[in-house]
C-alpha cells in the first residue's frame, strides 16, 4: 500500500503542479517564489496524508490551498514598504524611449506630481494618507471622521483616475510612474 500510495501521489504532483504554480505566479508574480508556495502544498499535503481525497475534491483543495498560500505569503510581504523616494526612477535615472523624447521631457517627480494633480484634493489626500504614509482605511476613516467605505470609494476613484492619466500619457516614463503607485496601490 506504501508504494501505491507514492505512486498516487506521484501522479497527482505532474498532473497539478505546473498549473498550480500558473496560478501562485499570477498572484506573487515571481517563479521562484511561486514554485516554492506549490512544493511547500505538496510537502504538507504528504505529511497530512491528504492524497488519498477523491480526485474532483483533491482538485478543489489544491487550487483553494494555492490561493489560500499566495494570499499569506503576500500579507508577510506586504510588511516591506516602499518609499517614493527609494525608487530609482524617480531619483530621475531614466530615460524615455518614446517618439517624443527628441524634446525635454518631464522629470519624474514633475510626472509624479502631474498625475497626483488629477485627483480631486480629497481623493488625492486619502491617497496619499493610505500609500504614502500606510495608514490602514480604518485608520483614514477615523481621522478624517468618514466611513471606511467612503475611505475605500475615494481610493477605487483615484487608482481609476492614474491609469486613466497613463493611458492619456503614453511616455514610457508615465507608464512607469502610474506602474510604481500600482505597486504601491497593491501593498
Amino acid at each position: 500500500m506504501r508504494a501505491d500510495r507514492k505512486e498516487i501521489f506521484r501522479s497527482r504532483f505532474q498532473k497539478h503542479y505546473s498549473r498550480l504554480c500558473s496560478i501562485a505566479y499570477g498572484y506573487v508574480s515571481d517563479r521562484d517564489d511561486s514554485e516554492d508556495i506549490v512544493q511547500e502544498l505538496f510537502i504538507s499535503i504528504w505529511n497530512k496524508g491528504l492524497d488519498s481525497m477523491p480526485e474532483a475534491e483533491f482538485t478543489a483543495y489544491v487550487t483553494t490551498s494555492v490561493r489560500n498560500s499566495c494570499i499569506s505569503f503576500l500579507r508577510k510581504r506586504k510588511e516591506d514598504v516602499v518609499s517614493i523616494e527609494d525608487c530609482p526612477f524617480l531619483a530621475g535615472d531614466v530615460t524615455d524611449d518614446s517618439p517624443e523624447a527628441g524634446h525635454e521631457s518631464p522629470s519624474p517627480a514633475e510626472l509624479l506630481e502631474s498625475a497626483l494633480a488629477t485627483l480631486p484634493p480629497k481623493c488625492k489626500g486619502i491617497f496619499l494618507m493610505a500609500k504614502l504614509q500606510g495608514l490602514k482605511y480604518r485608520e483614514i476613516a477615523q481621522k478624517l471622521e468618514l466611513s471606511e467605505k467612503t475611505v475605500e470609494n475615494q481610493m477605487t476613484k483615484a487608482i481609476k483616475m492614474l491609469r486613466a492619466y497613463a493611458a492619456e500619457n503614453r511616455s514610457l516614463l508615465a507608464v512607469a510612474v502610474i506602474l510604481l503607485l500600482s505597486i504601491i496601490v497593491n501593498r
